[in-house]
């Protein structure tokens, strides 16, 4: 985001000047305290067109008015490079600058914040079977699920400059959602358009930058306000075809290498493979007895387990549609 016209303009307390080549330079406030490193190269150095934060620290911070140093000039790219990480790593804790290692993390407080996260994604995908068996349970859990995020997207992640002044510019609050998505969905299909308004407006009430213009939940605000208000009728389950799902098996010949492997290593990677070529076959029953088979053993390192157990689940749900 660039300075509005709106503020005066900045006083810059250094000539301005083409160093040579690539070079390293810095911004200092009024107490000569490094407030931005960059590298750049003809007139970088004086250009204003900075993120948001950048901005909002010369008007707060600095009055308007800082000052251009030169650290070092006529260096090749490389060289530039290497000097403008070390500089940022010694001056962090003053910086502005968003790749900064001096940003002061709550490294616990980001397991906390991943592990919720993940833990609501799988949430939600256990939940999507039941919107054929028993919807009202569904929208029950999907309401849950988004008082879950509420709660992870509030914790305080980050202490220091950049938290601070990312709360004084307001930057938005990101939340997930998948679970609105489902909840909007399952009380569509039962023509509960008055709680499909309540939900998306209590939702962008936390989150109002939350997603892009045309995506589907607000579609189906749009479409139950419509409906609510008699300029469109309500869709029927008559007008919805049925699914017919194709029913294959997949060749054994091309299975069995991949499951030798898979078997013997666990590496989610190749069980994903696996999966991919029964449904390529419309083996539907055969993929989730794999995936079954997978996740019924120990779990490896990392996060990848999770899109398995997200396909079984929606597996699940197609088959029980």
């Amino acid at each position: 985001m660039s300075r509005s016209a709106d503020f005066p303009p900045y006083r810059v307390t250094s000539d301005r000047r083409t160093p040579k080549r690539c070079y390293v330079y810095m911004h200092l406030g009024p107490d000569r305290t490094p407030f931005y490193i960059g590298k750049g190269s003809g007139s970088r150095a004086w250009s204003t067109d900075r993120d948001a934060l950048w901005n909002h620290y010369v008007r707060t911070r600095c009055d308007n008015a800082y000052q251009v140093v030169i650290v070092a000039e006529d260096l090749n790219e490389e060289d530039a490079l290497e000097l403008e990480d070390d500089l940022i790593a010694k001056h962090g804790r003053t910086l502005t600058n968003w790749i900064n290692p001096g940003r002061q993390f709550d490294y616990a407080a980001l397991d906390r914040y991943h592990a919720l996260r993940d833990a609501t994604t799988s949430f939600v995908s256990v939940t999507r079977p039941l919107e054929v068996t028993d919807p009202e349970t569904a929208i029950q859990r999907y309401r849950q699920a988004i008082k879950r995020v509420h709660e992870y997207t509030a914790m305080t992640l980050e202490t220091g400059l950049v938290a601070d002044l990312r709360k004084e510019v307001g930057e938005p609050v990101s939340g997930d959602i998948l679970a609105l998505d489902r909840l909007t969905l399952v009380l569509r299909k039962l023509g509960r358009f008055g709680e499909i308004v309540g939900d998306v407006d209590d939702y962008f009430a936390h989150y109002p930058d939350g997603v892009w213009p045309n995506h589907a939940v607000l579609n189906r605000r749009a479409e139950a306000i419509a409906i609510l208000a008699g300029e469109r009728r309500a869709p029927t389950p008559s007008k919805i075809k049925p699914k017919v799902r194709k029913v294959g098996l997949v060749p054994e010949g091309e299975l069995a290498p991949l499951l030798v492997r898979a078997r013997r290593d666990r590496y989610p990677f190749d069980w994903l493979v696996a999966a991919r070529l029964c449904r390529r076959h419309h083996d539907l029953d055969r993929e989730m007895a794999l995936l079954e088979e997978y996740l019924s053993g120990p779990r490896v390192n990392g996060r990848s387990w999770l899109e398995l157990e997200e396909r079984l689940f929606k597996l699940r749900a197609m088959l029980a549609e």
